[in-house]
């Protein structure tokens, strides 16, 4: 049985229980049946500007930060996604309110909490039910569902990306267990405790290109890259392999096998034989295992199709 399209150009998805919550290119929110992927709630847009990252904290509680680059603003806010969501100002609202210096006076629409962001939102994850995130410059926080903070912790710097212009810059932050681990532009890492946000270790990759996207899976890392590559890191066994590929990967899960990846009009799929690729006619966006119809991928014109590897 074919599925739905999906009801909006798709930026981000983000899988709960009993929803995927679906996040498009023009900030408009909505949700789907996680089984039969039709729509449940219209679109909405709670804030004007691009949903630049997401977290689920739980199964109801959505993390997002709103850019605005038009007019040069930012918001951070959760949501309430048992509730009903809600339209908000759109882009000449906020630019009057700019105009009549009452921008403050304007949130993210339905929020539990909105707050102004006077740094850049470089990336957020959640973690046992809390919020952690990294604006710039102005360094990590771990702050609850409610906005109450837990610890806040200096910017991160590597040295020894010192000559690397934005080499220090944070680009994902990552939970695991017990750990936060963030990593920077230039290929730094560093492992946090997740309780108080103390660095456990430090160091940095050499990959000779920009990090761009990070995913772990089974003590693994999967690494998008710059220049048309990708990285795998064990860091268990000191190994670190890197691989061209066609484009960028836009996403990667660890499964059984080794890992899945759609991409630039391509699925991929690197185990234990190496990588191998498979072209498809879309920009893969995300990947999804799902139950009846096994791992699907979502691509940049919202149709779902079988990940080419799926009979393999």
């Amino acid at each position: 049985m074919a599925l739905p399209d999906a009801p909006t150009t798709p930026r981000h998805l983000l899988i709960a229980p009993d929803r995927l919550v679906l996040v498009g290119t023009e900030g408009d929110i909505t949700h789907l049946h996680p089984d039969r992927m039709i729509l449940i709630d219209p679109p909405r847009q709670p804030f004007s500007g691009d949903v630049t990252q997401t977290a689920l904290l739980d199964a109801d509680h959505l993390a997002a930060t709103w850019v605005e680059r038009e007019i040069g603003i930012a918001r951070m806010a959760v949501l309430d996604l048992s509730q009903p969501l809600q339209d908000g100002p759109d882009l000449p609202t906020l630019r009057a309110a700019l105009d009549a210096n009452q921008l403050d006076n304007h949130q993210v629409a339905g929020a539990i909490w909105s707050h102004v962001l006077d740094a850049e939102p470089l990336a957020l994850c959640a973690h046992a039910g809390d919020l952690v995130f990294c604006t710039h410059r102005r360094g990590l926080y771990r702050v609850k569902a409610d906005s109450n903070e837990v610890w806040r912790r200096k910017a991160l710097e590597w040295p020894e990306l010192s000559d690397l212009p934005d080499g220090s810059v944070v680009v994902e932050i990552i939970s695991t267990e017990d750990s936060i681990w963030v990593f920077s532009l230039g290929g730094g890492y560093a492992e946090l405790n997740a309780a108080d946000g103390e660095i456990r270790e430090q160091g940095f990759l050499r990959f000779k290109a920009k990090v761009e996207r990070v995913w772990h899976g089974e003590g693994e890392w999967m690494f998008g890259l710059s220049h048309e590559k990708i990285a795998q890191w064990q860091p268990e066994q000191g190994i670190l392999e890197i691989h061209p590929t066609a484009g960028p990967v836009q996403h990667a899960i660890r499964h059984a096998r080794g890992w899945w990846m759609t991409g630039w009009r391509e699925d991929l799929i690197w185990d234990e034989e190496g990588l191998s690729r498979k072209p498809r006619p879309e920009i893969g966006i995300h990947l999804l295992n799902h139950p009846d119809h096994g791992p699907l991928v979502l691509d940049n014109i919202g149709q779902w199709s079988p990940f080419r590897f799926s009979s393999d």
